[in-house]
Formats: structure tokens, C-alpha cells, sequence
């Protein structure tokens, strides 16, 4: 059983929907009072960037959605489509590990479980009823994406059910109101979407946890294992191409999603961070021109925008009196993730899927009123007598 964490519209909220629209509002990516998280300049698939008269241009990168930001201030450079739902891959690992970081001490034993072990895909290796530190299992999780380290973490805190109900409300908390975690992992599941927003906005968490940041800037580790340890190795390319200031911090790939990437560096006191999703190039490479480019331009452009917080609630993730977000679509506003069930993967906006929503409640009426008028016309005809025409209806 996966839990799934949809965010499902009531027949009102689809109502309020197509009322919005109707009157050229926009619904899309909103937290509650707010019409676009982040500035109202974040909106559309377009590359959004306000250059200075020194500024040089973007550079070409092949990807469909990105954000480039300052991660000491918040501020963003510049982006393309930050608030287009896509599928996160692994990089939702970053959202995985900055909930239960706060709740584990490294040196906990956490034992591996059946549905740990029993997952696919990237997987270090766990041994079903066998002990290993929270550590390893931190170091496993974010330089070789173990998928069977996510799943044993989740647990290690309590459930894996309560772990994603953390994640969806840390994800909140950061104002990263794309966001939908159905698994830790990031694998492919109906409904579980981030945006290039998101992930910078957790990204820039991240960096803000010592024990996180030096984690992912590792390029390799040594694993524990009963009998002999085994090297597993950071699949993050940045830190093997020499990129000065490089910090690290996560890789993705599925099939729906595609390449997706978090990566951050720092130089001279200035931190930049950048994700991307839906890439076509390498990843490092993608992310290595656009923060070249923060780095020589970051003092002569205009923010478009601004990431959400980048530090936990008061009452973090380790508290396990949190309340389960029982109404996201109230505790979330009107979002479009809401009834993104089956498109993960896809780069459909908010727009595009307010008029499917809008043009599907029309076709359903029309069709409920066409019914209705057959049926009043058949019981007419059955109770007119036999012979004789009639000319009502």
C-alpha cells in the first residue's frame, strides 16, 4: 500500500476555480492571500530575468524548468518556469532528509524492514532484519540515492505514513507549496509533483543544516556492512568537475521526470543555489553555466523574486504532535497540485489545467442536462396512448 498524499478539490473548490478564471484571477501556485508564491513575476513557462545595462545574457541551458537564486538572501536571479508541476525524482530526498535529520542522532540503530528492502530501483544494499547507524543510512540516502535508505529512514522515525505527513507539512512551513510527497524516495507515483521553486526554496534549507551540508558534498563514503564495508560514491557530478565553491547537494532521474537537479556553490562569502528539472544536457553542466553566470552577475541584475524560508517551524519535525493536514486544499489554498493525480512527470501549468477543469464541468453539465431532457421526453412518449402522435417536447 503506498499512502498518497492527493490533494483533492471539493465540487466548491472546482467552482471557486472556474470562477477565478472566468474573471481573469489567477489560482495557479497560490498560497493563501497570495496570487503567486515567491512574486507575481513567477509566473508562465518563460524565462523570466531582469538585466542590467553590464549584465550578460542568460546562458543556453536545456532544461524545461529552472530557478537561480541567492541562497543568502533569497533572492531570485532569474528563472524559467519556477511554478511548472514535474515529477522530482530523487531530489526529493533533500525534503526527506531535512525531516528527519532533526529527529535522529546519527549514532541511532535503525533496522531494516521488509518494505525497505523490498523497494527498487537505486539501492545500497539492505539486509532484511540487520542494524545499521543512521548515519550510513544519511550517507547512503544522498550520495548514491539509495531508495532502500529512504524507505528505512521514513520508518526509523516512526512510520512511514507520519514521516510523509512531516515531509508535506515541512514542505508547507517553507512556503514550497508545489510540493506533494506520496514516498521518500522520489520515485514516480500519481499526484507526487514539485516545481523549480520548490526545490530551491528546500535546497536552500538544507544548506542552513551543518550535518546536511557536509553529507552532500561528499564524494564518497564508506559504507558499513557486518562483514566489510563498501565505498558508495556521490552521483553528483559537480564535485568531480573541479567547479569552484562547489557544496553539492542532490541528482534525480526517473522516467517521468526526467534529470532533475539541486546544486548549490559558494565563493567568497556568496552562496548561489540553482535547480532544474526536466533537463536535456548533463546535469552538472547545466547547473555549473547557470551559476557561473549568478557568480558574474549576481550584483548587476534585479531579483524577479524570492525563495520561501529557508528555517524550520518552531515546532520542527522531530515533534510528533504534529496534526495531520486533514483539508489541504484549505490549509493550502486554491493550488493546482490539488488535482494533479495522474500527470506527474508533465509540464502542464496551472492555467492549462484551471480551462481543462473549466471545460470539463461544462461538457458535464451539458451532458447531465441533454440526460435529463432525454428521460422527461422518453417518459413522456410512454405514457402517450398508442396511435395517436403527440407534438409536446
Amino acid at each position: 500500500m503506498r499512502y498518497k498524499y492527493r490533494r483533492n478539490l471539493s465540487a466548491a473548490s472546482v467552482g471557486a476555480l472556474a470562477a477565478c478564471l472566468t474573471l481573469g484571477l489567477t489560482p495557479a501556485y497560490a498560497a493563501p492571500g497570495e496570487a503567486t508564491v515567491g512574486g507575481d513575476l513567477l509566473t508562465g513557462k518563460g524565462k523570466i530575468v531582469s538585466l542590467g545595462v553590464d549584465s550578460d545574457p542568460l546562458p543556453v541551458v536545456r532544461a524545461k524548468t529552472w530557478v537561480v537564486a541567492n541562497a543568502d538572501t533569497g533572492e531570485i536571479l532569474a528563472a524559467k518556469g519556477p511554478h511548472i508541476l514535474r515529477a522530482p525524482a530523487s531530489t526529493l530526498k533533500i525534503l526527506t532528509a531535512l525531516t528527519v535529520m532533526p529527529q535522529l542522532d546519527p549514532t541511532t540503530p535503525i533496522k531494516a524492514k521488509k518494505r525497505a528492502v523490498n523497494t527498487y530501483g537505486s539501492k545500497v544494499g539492505l539486509v532484511r532484519g540487520r542494524t545499521y547507524s543512521a548515519n550510513d543510512l544519511f550517507h547512503a540516502l544522498l550520495l548514491p540515492s539509495a531508495n532502500d535508505a529512504a524507505i528505512a529512514l521514513a520508518q526509523g522515525t516512526g512510520s512511514l505514513k507520519s514521516t510523509l505527513n512531516q515531509m508535506n507539512q515541512i514542505a508547507d512551513s517553507l512556503g514550497a507549496f508545489d510540493t506533494v510527497a506520496n514516498n521518500p524516495s522520489g520515485l514516480d507515483s500519481p499526484g507526487q509533483v514539485s516545481s523549480a521553486y520548490d526545490l530551491a526554496t528546500i535546497g536552500r534549507s538544507a544548506l542552513a543544516l551543518p550535518y546536511l551540508r557536509d553529507v552532500v558534498g561528499k564524494k564518497r563514503y564508506k559504507f558499513s556492512n557486518k562483514k566489510k564495508s563498501k565505498t558508495v560514491y556521490n552521483t553528483n557530478r559537480m564535485l568531480l568537475t573541479n567547479f569552484t565553491g562547489t557544496i553539492g547537494l542532490k541528482t534525480g532521474f526517473t522516467t517521468n521526470a526526467g534529470r532533475t537537479f539541486i546544486g548549490a556553490a559558494e565563493r567568497k562569502g556568496t552562496t548561489y543555489i540553482v535547480s532544474l528539472m526536466g533537463i536535456k544536457e548533463a546535469s552538472a553542466d547545466a547547473a555549473e553555466k547557470l551559476l557561473s553566470w549568478a557568480f558574474a552577475n549576481g550584483d548587476s541584475v534585479t531579483a524577479v523574486g524570492v525563495l520561501g524560508q529557508n528555517t524550520l517551524p518552531v515546532q520542527s519535525a522531530a515533534s510528533p504532535t504534529r496534526e495531520k493536514i486533514t483539508d489541504p486544499v484549505i490549509a493550502r489554498g486554491l493550488s493546482i497540485k490539488e488535482i494533479q493525480t495522474a500527470t506527474a512527470g508533465t509540464s502542464l501549468d496551472g492555467l492549462a489545467i484551471g480551462w481543462m477543469l473549466l471545460f470539463s464541468a461544462i461538457i458535464a453539465f451539458a451532458l447531465y442536462g441533454i440526460r435529463s431532457a432525454f428521460t422527461q421526453r422518453k417518459n413522456r412518449l410512454s405514457s402517450t396512448p398508442k396511435g395517436k402522435i403527440s407534438l409536446e417536447g
